[in-house]
């Protein structure tokens, strides 16, 4: 009997099992439900009711968006050759169904769900009636030197991570094997990522794939990634961060949404400014780096004739640099101006379009810190 089954049936004699909320990254609170199963969440409750509030630019689309999963895996040391993870998935939050649709009428695959990567290599899992199953052993179209032992538990430990979707969120309580151990990874050092629905993984398509992701793993990371689907800077979305610890880094990237909707000078100014202002009060040693817009197709989707978007740019920059402590970067370098590394054509990146951004701020990032600490004759910092 595969390992699924046996699991759905209640079969589980002989099996190794761990608790989902042992094995959690890229979350800062977990709720407690019935029975073992727990919510992962990537906002406190605090940013969640701000989120929701009238201080919000769309707070019905701000509450969806805040339960959605973006960010988190499971990460497990095993010698098993199946795992099995229970979960719930989430509907389809409404929100999303506008860009989805877009993408899905332009024949975009925008797909969201569960992904898995094992030794570092993606490996397609199979979900099915609440429980995903991933095979260790010699997975199709995997090197052969995955191939453990016919009997489960004799073979090499491999290092697996199961992600968990972008665009909605889920509950999780036990992860299953059939070997000998299930043991929890040690979290990381933290990435915190702020920012829209660019940061969150909007039709990235694969939730291990988005640039916050991609690039927490480059510098040895976990990332806590809060992009928010329709964002803009929101001084009172960060309430409750105050005691957020092992902080080693901060990624802003805001500006987008100015494009859509009728905006004023005046107010992003003021709110770019409290928002940064904020963060550069609650973590005034973590190094920050903050994005202005990336580039997207004008042509596709045009600015809202009543934004004041072309100003956002040069907003972002001045606001930044009254922050010493915090590096700014120019988003337009960080993405070509090519419509193929675009997920829906005219402004989300895809993976080709996530990977490039996360290898270029990758290396700003490890310039920005080596100056700092050379011109303090200090140790070199702690990325890898």
């Amino acid at each position: 009997m595969a390992l699924c089954d046996m699991v759905r049936s209640g079969q589980t004699a002989g099996l190794v099992s761990c608790a989902a909320s042992d094995l959690l990254h890229g979350c800062v609170y977990r709720e407690s439900l019935d029975d073992g199963w727990i919510r992962p969440w990537r906002l406190m409750p605090s940013q969640v009711r701000a989120l929701g509030s009238c201080l919000a630019w769309h707070p019905g689309l701000f509450r969806q968006m805040a339960r959605a999963s973006s960010g988190v895996f499971l990460e497990v040391e095993t010698d098993s050759s199946e795992l099995a993870l229970e979960v719930h998935l989430d509907g389809e939050p409404s929100g999303t169904r506008s860009v989805l649709a877009y993408v899905e009428a332009a024949a975009v695959v925008a797909l969201d769900g569960i992904a898995c990567e094992i030794d570092g290599c993606a490996c397609p899992p199979r979900l099915d009636e609440g429980i995903v199953g991933i095979s260790l052993d010699a997975p199709q179209g995997l090197p052969k030197k995955w191939a453990t032992p016919p009997l489960p538990g004799f073979g090499r430990r491999h290092n697996v991570r199961i992600w968990l979707p972008c665009l909605r969120g889920c509950t999780v309580r036990k992860v299953w094997g059939d070997g000998s151990v299930l043991l929890p990874v040690a979290p990381r050092r933290q990435l915190l990522v702020l920012g829209d629905s660019i940061a969150q993984g909007f039709v990235a398509g694969n939730p291990a794939c988005t640039w916050p992701a991609l690039l927490a793993k480059s510098l040895g990371f976990d990332a806590i990634n809060q992009g928010i689907g329709g964002q803009v800077f929101q001084q009172s979305s960060l309430t409750g961060l105050a005691g957020l610890a092992d902080l080693e880094a901060i990624v802003i990237e805001f500006g987008a949404n100015y494009r859509y909707e009728r905006c004023f000078r005046e107010q992003v100014i003021r709110d770019a400014k409290a928002y940064l202002g904020e963060v550069a009060g609650l973590w005034p040693q973590v190094p920050c780096w903050v994005l202005t817009p990336f580039w997207h197709d004008e042509d596709v989707w045009p600015t809202n004739a009543k934004s004041c978007f072309s100003e956002v740019a040069s907003i972002v920059a001045e606001t930044t640099l009254a922050h010493p402590p915090m590096y700014l970067v120019d988003g337009m370098g960080l993405l070509d101006p090519d419509q193929s590394l675009l997920a829906d054509g005219f402004e989300h990146p895809n993976d080709q379009g996530s990977v490039q951004i996360a290898e270029r701020l990758a290396k700003i990032m490890c310039a920005d810190l080596s100056k700092a600490t050379h011109e303090q004759g200090q140790p070199q910092p702690p990325v890898a």
